[in-house]
């Protein structure tokens, strides 16, 4: 019996627009396409920053916590015009999130309030992280969840199967008790190995507590 909901972030909460940041990064000067992109990454863990793009390097190490903000936003300013500021890097960094949809976080609170556990598995970093906190949720973030885990404080990113084994052991839940929730394809399969029920969501698509229910039974 499923009484676990693991939620992804990006794509299944939180609407995304990747195009926005690559035109901001345009913007100053920066080819933001061969910069974040490299496709020699594709099957290596913690590689895939939603479907359809693949982290580069520099990406891949700020969202499992290996380098700081500062070391990030430094080192993509370099591919930048002269002049760029890092508060305008990591404006354009920011401008990929958009909102989370009030229906949907009442979703959230309406299944806790009917007994069952409900967490965030993201992969994310510090800047992005704050401006969600500071900007697009409209209460402190533990008013939705009964935990939240991010790639920067596991170092550590979906797909990597120790993820899902570190998420499972924390909350003490068997696999077969969890449905867990992206819209990347190569985390739903990760974590259905581990015995997880899985749905597939489709990116930034809008859905309601029904849609959930559907995949408890």
């Amino acid at each position: 019996m499923i009484n676990t909901i693991i939620f992804d972030l990006g794509g299944v909460l939180l609407n995304l627009d990747l195009q926005r940041s690559m035109e901001s990064f345009g913007a100053l000067g920066l080819d933001a396409k061969s910069w974040f992109t490299n496709e020699s990454m594709e099957n290596s863990a913690g590689g895939a920053l939603c479907e359809g793009i693949v982290a580069s390097k520099i990406t891949d190490l700020y969202q499992t916590g290996k380098i700081t903000t500062e070391e990030f936003l430094s080192e993509v300013l370099k591919g930048c015009r002269k002049g760029t500021t890092t508060k305008e890097v990591a404006a354009a960094w920011n401008a990929m999130l958009l909102d989370i949809p009030m229906k949907k976080l009442d979703v959230l609170k309406r299944l806790r309030r009917t007994g069952y556990k409900v967490y965030m598995l993201s992969n994310t970093n510090e800047e992005h992280w704050r401006y969600l906190e500071e900007i697009v949720f409209p209460e402190p973030v533990l008013n939705y969840f009964d935990g939240v885990y991010l790639s920067q404080v596991l170092g550590m990113a979906k797909p990597d199967r120790r993820v899902f084994e570190r998420v499972l052991k924390d909350i003490g839940s068997e696999a077969e008790e969890c449905l867990f929730i992206d819209d990347t394809m190569a985390n739903c399969k990760a974590a259905a190995c581990l015995g997880l029920h899985t749905f597939k969501m489709e990116p930034n698509a809008m859905w309601d507590e029904e849609t959930i229910r559907m995949h408890l039974d």
